[in-house]
C-alpha cells in the first residue's frame, strides 16, 4: 500500500493543466472523426430513421 507521502509526490509530478489540455485534444480528435462519418447537420435523416410509418 502506498504511503501518503508517495501519493503526494506522485500528484505533484503531474501538471493538471497539461492533463486537461490532453483530454481536450483527445475530445477534439474524436469530434473530427465524427464529422468525417456523420452527415451534415442540415441534412434530413432517411425515412426509416425518422420513426414514421410510410403508409
Amino acid at each position: 500500500m502506498s504511503t501518503p507521502t508517495e501519493f503526494t509526490s506522485a500528484a505533484a509530478d503531474r501538471d493538471p493543466v497539461q492533463e486537461a489540455r490532453d483530454h481536450l485534444e483527445q475530445a477534439l480528435a474524436a469530434l473530427d472523426r465524427l464529422r468525417e462519418v456523420l452527415p451534415p447537420a442540415g441534412s434530413t435523416p432517411p425515412p426509416e430513421a425518422r420513426g414514421g410509418d410510410p403508409a
